[in-house]
């Protein structure tokens, strides 16, 4: 016969849940210090690191941009390709599809001092197609006294102050190339 019970059948099973993280994203206090920082020293990554800030962009898709991505007349930067570390070769996005990027008064303005007869937008750092490259953030964040994160926050970074903007989400993740799944 079955014998019906008070008790739960899960009684005594103890679950661990993980606390949620707090995302390691730079206060816009903090991104100005940074750049200031980054430029006052010519720090060779400011141009990527100002980048990445300025368009939400991964790090192997700023390592694959080309002066054929940026349009200046419509302000725009069409992002199609990214740098895969893994196979040393330039591939499709992440997300498999192409996006513009729009470009503001301040990245127009770092692009515009950039040397144009190259190929490639951002100067290509050994350290870069290595993978390094939150190691040279974290050393130079460190060294300036702001908190260390790593190199793909910066592209939370972009999202955090375009939402605080009031920049509505849907045009956020279209930038970012975020899809609902």
């Amino acid at each position: 016969t079955l014998k019906w019970t008070t008790t739960s059948p899960v009684y005594g099973i103890k679950l661990h849940h993980k606390a949620e993280k707090v995302p390691d994203i730079l206060t816009i206090e903090e991104i100005k210090k940074f750049l200031y920082e980054a430029k006052r020293l010519e720090h060779p990554w400011y141009p990527i690191w100002a980048s990445a800030l300025l368009t939400g962009m991964r790090t192997g898709e700023l390592y694959a941009l080309e002066w054929t991505d940026v349009d200046f007349e419509s302000n725009n930067i069409r992002v199609s390709k990214s740098y895969n570390k893994r196979t040393d070769e330039i591939k499709s996005t992440k997300a498999g599809y192409w996006r513009n990027v729009p470009m503001s008064p301040e990245l127009r303005m770092l692009f515009l001092s950039f040397d144009r007869n190259t190929k490639y937008v951002l100067p290509r750092f050994t350290e870069w197609q290595r993978g390094e490259q939150a190691t040279v953030l974290k050393a130079f964040l460190a060294g300036v006294g702001l908190p260390v994160v790593k190199f793909h926050a910066l592209r939370a970074c972009f999202a955090t102050q375009l939402l605080a903007k009031g920049t509505p989400a849907a045009i956020v993740m279209k930038i970012c190339g975020w899809r609902l799944r």
